[in-house]
């Protein structure tokens, strides 16, 4: 029966719960084993097929990763901390987080810099509009002095005043056009230039204030990460200092249930050994007693001249 069972890997629940714990650990123990018999054979078998089966060419194009070999024919590996020039996990961590302060400095410095041109545009614009306004008042001054020469002057003295005012207005186009020419000279064409000529100074120290902020700032977000990492360190070592106990409990008690499991197993198979080897001496004398073999010695006969001898009671059995 047990080989049926092993067999069709099922046992009905109706006898299975008649059985002992030993007689079901037993059991549960021969069917890992029939289990494990199992797969390696279809292992063994598989890699058998494998190996018969011819490797098929590969298309032109197909792409393939080969692992590089050591001197053992086995994949190479690399260990980390193995070599005298590799870095310790303190090393490649420090550096990583100066790359991600460096990183986040820079985005900063980026942002900032695009917040001064804004302020460079906007106040090139303010510069522009207020020359445009002194402009249009200086010529609306010199309109109304015109119509006041013509109006409450004479006629010699508006040609004066109107020389006057002419005077006035040709050396005010001259000024506005040495101006002009003078940025033309400098190379100031675009509002760009006149930004980099105009606030060429105050350009300078905002980009030195950037580079220092940015410095002081990439400082700040290293510490900054660096704390957080030793923070973190300090909570996961607390943590496994109140885990550890737990833990070793734990693998206490697994390895005493394990040895528990370990003695279960041996004594159910001294018990199926003893089983074995009690019913192996059974079925021998069986089939020597069912072969004729070895049969019990027959009783002696009795004469008759020596029954006559015997007591009553002897002869009548």
């Amino acid at each position: 029966m047990l080989q049926e069972i092993i067999e069709k890997m099922y046992i009905d629940p109706d006898l299975l719960e008649e059985l002992s714990d030993e007689q079901k650990a037993i059991l549960f123990y021969k069917m890992r084993q029939e289990q494990v018999r199992r797969w390696k054979q279809e292992e063994d078998k598989r890699e058998a097929e494998v190996k018969r089966k011819p490797t098929k060419p590969s298309k032109p194009g197909t792409k393939n990763v080969c692992f590089m070999h050591g001197k053992d024919g086995k994949e190479w590996v690399w260990v980390m901390g193995d070599h005298r020039n590799d870095r310790t996990i303190q090393q490649i961590l420090d550096d990583e987080a100066q790359r991600n302060a460096d990183k986040q400095a820079d985005i900063e410095l980026e942002r900032q810099r695009r917040n001064e041109e804004q302020e460079f545009q906007r106040k090139m614009e303010e510069e522009q509009r207020r020359l445009e306004r002194e402009k249009a008042e200086r010529e609306a001054e010199l309109k109304r002095k015109e119509e006041e020469a013509a109006l409450y002057a004479s006629l010699k003295e508006a040609r004066e005043a109107a020389k006057r005012l002419e005077e006035e207005k040709m050396r005010s186009e001259e000024e506005v056009t040495l101006r002009v020419n003078d940025l033309r000279l400098n190379g100031v064409n675009d509002c760009q230039q006149i930004i980099q000529k105009k606030f060429a100074v105050e350009r300078r120290k905002s980009m030195e204030r950037v580079e220092t902020n940015k410095k002081r700032r990439s400082s700040e977000l290293y510490m900054k990460w660096k704390h957080m990492r030793d923070s973190i360190d300090k909570q996961a070592l607390e943590t496994s200092k109140e885990v550890e106990p737990i833990w070793k409990e734990q693998e206490k008690r697994a390895k005493d249930a394990e040895v528990q499991m370990r003695q279960l197993a041996r004594d159910a198979r001294e018990e199926v050994r003893n089983s074995f080897r009690h019913v192996a001496r059974n079925l021998t004398a069986v089939s020597a007693f069912a072969s004729g073999k070895d049969k019990p010695p027959l009783p002696p006969k009795v004469l008759r001249s020596q029954r006559r001898n015997l007591p009553a009671q002897q002869q009548q059995q």
